[in-house]
């Protein structure tokens, strides 16, 4: 059976860049590369593959390298183009990757599982009214690798709240997801399955010197990372119970990463799901200190279950083939 690990530039930090480009690395390659030597490592033929601008050309490379099933390492974009010529992939579908995280929290409430409340702003002139607890969290809506994220997303005081949300619909382009701020330790929950899913070992994220995690302490590796986290029997058997339920609830495919914050109450809350979570099992920097590739939440989960970045990568992978049924079919072609 071959693999096609699809990839795209900057699809990590393109809107960041909006933010600070000066600040911005691009390690999409790298991460690619990273799941493109796993699968070679876990006895599957494997090519990589770049997104181009025309879908075509993306679908005659696919099809000169007879590819079978298409490891997607990127985003919305590429999930559509699949869908759309009929190719196999691994990872969650568009009835998920196409809803913005308010709708997730939705399905999610409507589960009578917990996570904040909210409500969603797109004009910061015009801002709902707001029946919420101060203090406020303030996102996009659609963001990812914590963009357009810093300390002044923190939102004490009504006063403040429209610079917030005027920085996320003015210049990254998003409705602003305003929601109650729940004090407690950031947590996430890896996940890899379908039908019968796996959950890794939590992961607890310190943000050292700032207050949330920031897109530069996620995407420069600033965190202080506890895994196992640092639960009690009760606290990690409540936090992996609800963060299943949440998984199967919004019907995550595959593999996924739930982030919760486990609060002062000790009950977890629901924050995303993260359908493209980093699953590289390290970081680097280049010979002059600037970073390379971050390590992803889930490759710390990985380890710590002691699974090999093969097994890993593999694992993930074999969740899909079973879900599509191409062990029945062989390992010809999927693709006409």
């Amino acid at each position: 059976m071959k693999v096609g690990v699809l990839w795209r530039k900057y699809r990590n930090v393109e809107q960041q860049m909006r933010l600070t480009p000066d600040k911005v690395y691009d390690d999409a390659y790298e991460e690619a590369y990273h799941h493109y030597t796993a699968l070679q490592e876990a006895g599957y033929d494997a090519c990589l593959i770049e997104w181009k601008k025309d879908p075509r050309e993306t679908y005659r490379t696919i099809r000169k390298e007879k590819v079978d099933i298409v490891f997607n390492a990127s985003s919305l974009k590429e999930v559509v183009f699949l869908e759309t010529f009929g190719i196999p992939y691994v990872g969650s579908g568009l009835d998920l990757v196409a809803m913005d995280k308010a709708k997730r929290k939705e399905i999610v409430a409507y589960n009578k599982l917990p996570t904040a409340k909210f409500v969603v702003a797109n004009d910061p002139d015009n801002i709902p009214p707001i029946n919420l607890k101060y203090p406020l969290f303030v996102k996009p809506v659609k963001g990812r690798g914590s963009a357009g994220i810093t300390e002044e997303n923190i939102v004490y005081r009504y006063e403040d709240l429209p610079k917030v949300v005027r920085k996320i619909t003015a210049k990254i382009g998003q409705e602003a997801l305003i929601e109650e701020y729940i004090e407690g330790r950031e947590i996430t929950v890896g996940i890899i399955g379908y039908e019968n899913p796996m959950v890794l070992p939590v992961v607890e994220i310190e943000y050292n010197s700032a207050k949330t995690n920031t897109f530069e302490h996620k995407m420069y590796d600033l965190e202080i990372i506890h895994c196992p986290a640092r639960l009690s029997a009760e606290e990690e058997e409540l936090v992996k119970d609800t963060a299943l339920k949440i998984y199967k609830a919004l019907n995550a495919k595959d593999y996924g990463r739930i982030d919760m914050i486990l609060g002062k109450d000790g009950v977890p809350y629901f924050l995303e799901l993260n359908t493209y979570a980093g699953l590289t099992m390290d970081s680097s920097r280049d010979e002059d200190g600037n970073m390379k590739i971050h390590h992803g939440y889930m490759g710390y989960a990985a380890k710590a279950q002691g699974f090999t970045k093969g097994q890993f990568i593999g694992k993930i992978l074999e969740s899909a083939i079973e879900r599509y049924g191409l062990e029945e079919k062989g390992t010809k072609q999927f693709i006409s």
